[in-house]
């Protein structure tokens, strides 16, 4: 007899991008992460932090972290929560509203930990595929107790608009997640829809707009009753002490975030409209990465081995909808440039017949 919930037996774990070693020279676009260094604030705090500090434990509610970007996007405190990275949040949301046999929905292809979580706590999954035009989703079931919906989309890139976010979170009876790790690379966001609709939340990461994946800082801003029960789900020191200041001093320096968002929007902008005159396919993307597809359909996997063979590290995704391409992040110009060199030699081998 397997001590092991048949459930975890049975479940498919996520599957992190690699993170290979520094001396393997990969150019490494496969995780999503911001190709510039962190704010020179944050240097400073590392090369003066108090070590003797870390003996202690941090505050558990990460109460000046919530304060400041309280100030940034014009909520109270009382409205947000902390949590080690966005996974973290997520999995608070999935314990504090949904209760085993309970609905939890999304959209597909979408982030794949949102299934994972949901069949890990019991929840029934309903999974709903998005086909192309992506601006025509399917409606949603109302009786649904949680829907996360990824704005913009991973790993497509593709975002819905405001107002059609508004019509579907009104749509639903439960809580409605707005899963925004992309939103800064975006022209919209749902902010604005947790002040007029109370099942709204929208949850955002540092991990890519601030060049902190390292840290492990997401969180989350919705109606302050919501944010009081999760406060009592989270773990009770989930968010380190270094994190906690690494992070406040990220979020001081808007000039520095502001200059790195344009640069990677500015080169998103570029390598689309290079690779796509070459006769690549990108499906327009308002995130941080594109999904490339070479023009010859149904060869993805072969594309990434040729990519990877050329020392560009994409991610390929073995599942429908997804096949013809690989997600590959934006990295800086220059890293992009040798891109479409390699792309520029690989089209002969992946041109149309």
């Amino acid at each position: 007899m397997s001590l092991v919930r048949p459930s975890i037996v049975s479940m498919k774990g996520y599957v992190p991008g690699s993170q290979p070693a520094p001396e393997e020279s990969f150019l490494k676009l496969n995780s999503n992460e911001n190709p510039f260094p962190p704010s020179p604030h944050v240097q400073k705090i590392l090369q003066n932090f108090p070590y003797e500090d870390l003996r202690i434990y941090p505050d558990p509610t990460s109460w000046e972290l919530r304060e400041q970007l309280g100030v940034i996007y014009g909520f109270a405190p009382q409205q947000i929560i902390c949590g080690n990275g966005s996974d973290d949040i997520l999995n608070i949301i999935m314990r504090t509203f949904a209760q085993p046999g309970q609905a939890v929905g999304f959209y597909q292809p979408a982030f794949p930990l949102y299934r994972i979580l949901a069949v890990i706590h019991g929840a029934k999954v309903v999974s709903l595929p998005v086909v192309e035009p992506y601006d025509q989703p399917p409606l949603l079931p109302e009786a649904l107790k949680i829907f996360f919906l990824a704005n913009p989309n991973s790993p497509v890139g593709f975002a819905y608009p405001p107002a059609l976010v508004s019509q579907m979170a009104q749509r639903t009876r439960g809580i409605f997640v707005v899963d925004e790790a992309y939103a800064e690379f975006a022209e919209g966001n749902a902010l604005d829809l947790v002040r007029h609709l109370e099942n709204v939340i929208v949850v955002r990461t540092v991990s890519k707009s601030y060049s902190l994946a390292g840290v492990r800082l997401g969180y989350a801003i919705g109606n302050e009753k919501w944010i009081a029960e999760m406060l009592k789900v989270k773990d009770p020191f989930n968010v380190n002490r270094l994190t906690q200041a690494l992070v406040t001093a990220a979020l001081q320096d808007r000039e520095y975030f502001q200059k790195n968002i344009r640069q990677v929007v500015e080169t998103r902008e570029w390598i689309t409209q290079e690779a796509v005159a070459l006769g690549y396919r990108i499906i327009p993307s308002l995130a941080n990465f594109v999904f490339l597809q070479p023009p010859q359909k149904g060869r993805g996997v072969k594309f990434y081995e040729a990519l990877l063979a050329r020392k560009v590290l994409t991610r390929y995704y073995d599942e429908e909808g997804l096949r013809d391409g690989v997600r590959m992040t934006i990295g800086a110009r220059s890293e992009m440039t040798e891109v479409l060199r390699v792309l520029r030699e690989l089209l002969p081998e992946f041109s149309r017949r």
